[in-house]
C-alpha cells in the first residue's frame, strides 16, 4: 500500500468516526436523583438507551427546587436541555403555551399513547390531546415502611391509626429502637404532617386545605389535633436527626434501628440497592389513618424543544424506552413507584410495587395530587411552622396553629 493511500485511509477513517460521533443520537438529561437506590433505577434505562446505540449524558442537581429553578432559567436564557426530570404539575402546560415543552407522540408501537397509559396518568400530562411530559412512575407520599423483624419480635400489629403509633411506641423505645425515623429535611417534616391531616380530616376536607382559594381557619380544630399529634411524635425521635438525610433515615429501618420511616415509596429504594427483600426484611403500606387513600406524584421525563437531529433521536429514543412494559417493571420496582402504564406483568414487580399497583386500579381507592406541587405557597407556611414545631420548645399546639392561620391569612387577603 503507498504511503498516499495510508494517508488517505488514515484520515478517512479519523473523519468517519468523527462523523458518526457527531450524527449519533444523545440523550441528553438533567435530574435530582443522588442516591444509590435512584441512581440504580436510572441505570435500568440508561442502560436500555445505550443499548440502542444512544450516548446517555447526564447532569445531576441537588433537589427538586434547585432542578425548577435552573430549569426554567435555562429555558429563559435559551439553552434547555433536550429532556428533564420532572414532577407533572400545572407548569408543563404554561411551558408549552411559550413553546418550550416539545410534545411527544400519540402513538406508542401502534397503540394509541391514550390506551397505553392508565387514565388518570394520561390526565395528568396532557391537554388538547398533546401528550406534553413522558411519564415515569407514579409515586405514593403517604408511604410508610416498617422493619418485618421488629414487629415481630414485639408482637405488634403494624399501626393503622396514628393513635396506635403513639400507643406502640413507648414499647418500641424500651426494646432499644428508634420509634419513628425523621430527617432534617423540611419537605420531609410536611410528608409526615400530610400523613397526619388526611387521617384527622379525611380525604375531602385535606383536599380542600390546599385549594389555593380557601381559608384554612374552618379546620382550626383538626390542625390544632394534627400538631398535637405530631408533638408527641417528636419526643420518639433521636438528636442525630438534625444531621440526618432522608436516605440514611430509610435505611435505618432496614437495619433494625428504627421501627418505621414516613417518607414518600421512594425510600424503599434505599432498603432495595443495599439487599433487603420487600414483603420480608420490610413492609410496605399507606401511612396510618389513610384509609385506602393517596396522595400522589408522577416522575416524568419532559422534552424541551431543541434543532438539534441528534438529540431529537434521542428523544424519541427515551420516549420508546421509558413505555416499554419490561422497562416499566424494572425501573419501578427499583424507584419504589409503581407503573404508569397498563399491560405490566405483575410477577415482574416487587411485593410492595405490586401492592401499589393493585391498590391505585382498586374503584375505590381516592387519590389526590400531592399538595406539595400543587400549591408551593401554602406548603411553604407549612414547612415554616413545622420547623418550629420540630426545633422549638414551649410551643403549644394552639399557639402553631394560630401563627399558621396568621400567616395564611395574610398572603390570602394579599393574592385574593
Amino acid at each position: 500500500m503507498s504511503i498516499k493511500l495510508i494517508i488517505f485511509s488514515l484520515v478517512f477513517c479519523l473523519f468517519s468516526s468523527v462523523c458518526c460521533e457527531e450524527n449519533q443520537a444523545e440523550v441528553e438529561l438533567t435530574h435530582w436523583w443522588n442516591q444509590p437506590g435512584e441512581l440504580e433505577a436510572l441505570g435500568v434505562i440508561k442502560k436500555a438507551v445505550e443499548q440502542r446505540g444512544a450516548k446517555f449524558i447526564e447532569t445531576r442537581i441537588e433537589t427538586w427546587a434547585k432542578l425548577r429553578s435552573t430549569i426554567i432559567n435555562r429555558i429563559s436564557s435559551g439553552y434547555a436541555p433536550a429532556a428533564t426530570h420532572w414532577l407533572v404539575d400545572d407548569d408543563i402546560f404554561e411551558l408549552r403555551a411559550i413553546k418550550a415543552v416539545q410534545p411527544l407522540p400519540s402513538v406508542y408501537r401502534g397503540q394509541s399513547i391514550k390506551d397505553v397509559l392508565l387514565p388518570e396518568v394520561y390526565e395528568e400530562v396532557s391537554k388538547n390531546g398533546e401528550l406534553l411530559s413522558l411519564p415515569l412512575g407514579i409515586h405514593i407520599q403517604n408511604s410508610v415502611l416498617f422493619n418485618a423483624e421488629i414487629y415481630t419480635e414485639l408482637n405488634l400489629p403494624l399501626p393503622t391509626t396514628w393513635k396506635q403509633v403513639l400507643d406502640q411506641s413507648p414499647i418500641i423505645k424500651k426494646a432499644g429502637y428508634l420509634p419513628i425515623a425523621v430527617s432534617n429535611e423540611l419537605w420531609q417534616f410536611c410528608m409526615l404532617f400530610n400523613s397526619i391531616l388526611l387521617e384527622v380530616l379525611g380525604f375531602e376536607d385535606y383536599q380542600k386545605l390546599y385549594d389555593k382559594h380557601k381559608s384554612i381557619k374552618p379546620w382550626r380544630s383538626e390542625l390544632i389535633e394534627s400538631f398535637r399529634i405530631l408533638l408527641a411524635l417528636k419526643q420518639y425521635s433521636d438528636p442525630q436527626q438534625k444531621n440526618r438525610g432522608w436516605a440514611e433515615s430509610a435505611r435505618m429501618v432496614g437495619a433494625k434501628k428504627a421501627a418505621m420511616q414516613v417518607m414518600g415509596d421512594f425510600a424503599k429504594a434505599e432498603l432495595s440497592s443495599n439487599g433487603f427483600i420487600a414483603g420480608k426484611d420490610f413492609f410496605c403500606s399507606l401511612t396510618p389513618g389513610a384509609k385506602g387513600s393517596i396522595i400522589y406524584a408522577i416522575d416524568s421525563f419532559m422534552m424541551l424543544n431543541t434543532d438539534e437531529a441528534y438529540l431529537k433521536e434521542g428523544q424519541s429514543i427515551l420516549f420508546d424506552v421509558v413505555l416499554d412494559s419490561d422497562i416499566q417493571a424494572a425501573y419501578n420496582s427499583k424507584k419504589g413507584s409503581m407503573p404508569i402504564r397498563k399491560g405490566v406483568d405483575l410477577q415482574k414487580l416487587d411485593a410492595c410495587t405490586r401492592q401499589s399497583y393493585k391498590l391505585w386500579s382498586n374503584p375505590d381507592t381516592k387519590v389526590i395530587r400531592f399538595s406539595g406541587i400543587s400549591n408551593r405557597l401554602r406548603t411553604s407556611f407549612f414547612e415554616a411552622v413545622l420547623k418550629k414545631v420540630w426545633y422549638e420548645e414551649g410551643l403549644s399546639a394552639e399557639q402553631i396553629t394560630d401563627q399558621l392561620i396568621k400567616i395564611d391569612e395574610s398572603a390570602h387577603k394579599h393574592f385574593h
